[in-house]
């Protein structure tokens, strides 16, 4: 069993910097690279699975679980995911619903402990389980309890949720795109209106993983990506011989990623005594 408090980013096999290869795709994401579209894409149109479940935005900062089998359905779905991404259930309803036999999952840090530990500790799912071939999953600080956060949205600064059309994290800061313009606000003041659960969790990186993701504002463009096993190695490298990514070494960026991981054990540490 993996232990966060003692090793804050889990597993790593190498970290990277990469974006997509296709300019399409690093016009659409251009902070982050677009690098997980790219090797979503790459998982799609080389056969490796027959799906890909991630989230949809579809409206406001609201979210659905959706299924993506070619490209321009994969190109529908991406976007930033921090706040939208359904609940795990739900992703599991999707696989079945759509009898997924191979399929790829993006997820948050907290779904890809629940999918991993069915992938690779089965007991009454073992069906199920064999079915997972790929987790990916964000890097994460929490994700908003909806009702509370968009009310204060529309009370505090007048953005009703209908106008919001992208929300992105940054180190410290959270910005809001909405249809008349943007809203740069404080991380210390959207805190409190994280889900109760993301305040006491402890996995920034999403340690049960193959692959994590996630952005850094000293490198736009390129998405830092953790390799967690062999398999991510290869998936890895399979789509950078294939052209699907631009991959450079990471190395420089731990000490980044790591502060983050830090921060958010070191806040789940302070809510957690606040309950005791």
């Amino acid at each position: 069993m993996m232990n966060v408090q003692e090793n804050p980013l889990g597993p790593v096999m190498g970290i990277y910097l990469c974006r997509a290869a296709d300019e399409d795709i690093k016009r659409m994401k251009v902070a982050s690279g677009g690098a997980v579209t790219a090797l979503l894409l790459y998982m799609l149109e080389k056969d490796l699975v027959d799906g890909i479940v991630t989230a949809k935005r579809t409206k406001g900062l609201e979210g659905q679980a959706v299924v993506a089998r070619t490209r321009e359905e994969l190109l529908r779905t991406a976007g930033n995911k921090w706040s939208i991404v359904p609940f795990a259930a739900r992703i599991k309803e999707k696989i079945e619903e759509e009898d997924l036999k191979r399929v790829g999952i993006v997820c948050l840090p907290c779904q890809a402990q629940f999918f991993s530990q069915m992938r690779d500790f089965p007991l009454l799912e073992t069906d199920f389980g064999e079915r997972i071939k790929y987790i990916v999953s964000l890097f994460c600080m929490g994700t908003f309890a909806f009702e509370a956060f968009l009310n204060y949205l529309r009370i505090r600064y007048d953005v009703p949720p209908s106008a919001i059309e992208d929300i992105r994290l940054e180190r410290d800061s959270l910005t809001v795109k909405h249809e008349g313009g943007e809203l740069r606000l404080p991380i210390k003041e959207v805190y409190s209106y994280l889900q109760a659960g993301c305040l006491v969790c402890t996995d920034y990186t999403g340690v049960w993983s193959d692959i994590s993701a996630g952005s850094l504002n000293e490198e736009r463009g390129w998405t830092v990506m953790i390799t967690r096993n062999p398999k991510a190695e290869n998936l890895l490298r399979g789509a950078k011989e294939e052209g699907y990514l631009e991959i450079r070494d990471g190395s420089h960026v731990m000490g980044s990623v790591m502060k983050g991981a830090k921060d958010k054990l070191a806040r789940a540490q302070r809510n957690m005594m606040t309950l005791l």
